[in-house]
């Protein structure tokens, strides 16, 4: 798929509209690497250069501003990009890369990733075992209030329904918030990295 200077846009691919199937999403975004050069494009909108690529990955990769990526850091991501990464999302059809220039462009396919993507920060739990976590609690105390044991006995069965149902409600405009930030192209680094100051 990769293109030629005559054939090579000079904006964003619109051609290329095969919706991404789970498992390729998730091969692309198994790595790292990949995830940030993802980050990136959608963020640009526009074919990137190689070097500009590779700097930006390697300062999220480092977790320090793009001026103090040093030449080994983002000659280490360069090779990795040029050689094995950027060429894996060109077959995929995610990017067009173009192996000449070095410049990768991205296709109206990368935006379907974004609904893959859903980035948990080691300190925290998958909200998917939050949520069976609350519904298991909550059902295991409305369940001992129903056989009559004391204090959750004390509690009318009405008042655990609203009570459930107002927790959760909660827990789930959190949970919007969050996934909306940990989105892949929203502004800033991507979601693993920890803050850095701007480039």
């Amino acid at each position: 798929m990769s293109i030629t200077e005559q054939q090579r846009p000079r904006t964003r691919s619109r051609s290329s509209t095969t919706p991404i199937d789970r498992e390729i999403a998730y091969q692309a975004l198994s790595n790292r690497r990949r995830r940030f050069t993802v980050h990136y494009l959608i963020q640009q909108w526009e074919p990137v250069t190689l070097r500009t690529l590779s700097n930006q990955v390697a300062a999220w990769e480092n977790a320090v501003p793009r001026k103090q990526v040093t030449s080994k850091q983002r000659k280490r991501v360069y090779t990795a990009l040029h050689q094995a990464h950027l060429p894996k999302l060109d077959k995929m059809g995610i990017i067009e890369y173009d192996t000449n220039e070095m410049v990768a462009h991205p296709t109206d396919n990368i935006e379907t990733l974004r609904v893959y993507m859903d980035v948990v920060p080691e300190d925290e739990i998958p909200w998917s075992v939050f949520y069976t976590g609350i519904a298991l609690s909550f059902g295991s105390s409305a369940f001992l209030g129903w056989i009559g044991l004391v204090p959750f006995s004390v509690i009318p069965g009405g008042v655990w329904a609203v009570l459930t149902a107002s927790i959760i409600v909660a827990i789930g405009t959190v949970n919007i918030y969050r996934n909306r930030q940990n989105r892949l192209g929203n502004e800033g680094p991507p979601p693993e990295v920890a803050h850095v100051d701007p480039p």
